[in-house]
């Protein structure tokens, strides 16, 4: 997905630029074109980022913690995330519900189109770290999982 919408930005942005300054008639919609696609790179993208353990930890402090100690922070931490991932998912439900009757700028499509991205990203995220938190808590570590990495999970 964040794939066919990097396709779709720079392809809308290109077509942009070549209608405003070689043709004398520049196409309006590419800035709502190019707004839906860049959100949904964001969110996608940050989604698949999630899925394949690249965004950045520092874990300096994590791997000189005695295991309990490592077993109840780490449940901690996976609880706080998955209630941050939950409530910002609910707020983009509300944002989308909110946003049906405000049109975008040009194409006056449903502004819900872009905080759909929001909501489908951190449901994606929320899922994916549901099923991480869900094998850490049994002491089985996802490969490359950094907080598991070397040991069953937090332990």
């Amino acid at each position: 997905m964040a794939g066919a919408a990097l396709v779709v930005l720079v392809a809308t942005v290109c077509w942009g630029v070549l209608t405003r300054y070689v043709t004398a008639t520049p196409a309006a919609w590419t800035g709502d074109i190019s707004s839906v696609a860049f959100a949904w790179l964001i969110f996608m993208g940050g989604a698949a980022a999630f899925k394949h353990g690249m965004h950045m930890s520092i874990d300096i402090l994590w791997v000189r913690l005695p295991a309990p100690v490592r077993r109840w922070l780490g449940a901690a931490v996976d609880a706080l995330v998955l209630a941050f991932l939950g409530y910002v998912t609910w707020l983009g439900v509300g944002f989308c519900l909110e946003s049906m009757d405000d049109p975008l700028p040009i194409l006056r499509w449903p502004r819900a189109i872009l905080y759909a991205a929001v909501v489908a990203g951190f449901a994606c995220m929320l899922l994916r770290y549901l099923g991480i938190a869900l094998r850490r808590f049994r002491g089985r570590p996802e490969p490359g999982d950094a907080a598991g990495e070397g040991d069953a999970g937090w332990a």
